[in-house]
């Protein structure tokens, strides 16, 4: 007796698990659109913070410094050779920034 008894509280615990008593919305705690905003402003923290951290990209200075740079674009041709990649990219960024 005491098998079936414990055979049949189970059954019916296990039946009771999906009545809707168990499934109670949860808006007024968790607002799915309240959410959506504080993660997107997270996400922009987030951004913001890094963004800052990262290196600048190259000639990316003032007027004067890559002046200077594309000045000097020949000694360091002569000193690298012109098959050299850094050497390149110096003569690419010199002539998009109008020093031919």
């Amino acid at each position: 007796m005491k098998r079936a008894t414990r055979i049949l509280a189970l059954a019916l615990a296990i039946a009771a698990l999906p009545l809707p008593v168990f499934a109670q919305d949860i808006g007024p705690a968790l607002d799915p659109g309240a959410m959506t905003g504080w993660a997107g402003g997270a996400a922009v923290q987030h951004s913001l913070r890094h963004r800052g951290t990262r290196r600048a990209p190259p000639m990316s200075t003032s007027e004067a410094s890559a002046r200077a740079k594309c000045a000097r674009r020949y000694t360091v041709a002569s000193n690298l050779g012109m098959d050299h990649p850094a050497t390149q990219h110096l003569f690419r960024l010199c002539r998009a920034a109008g020093y031919y």
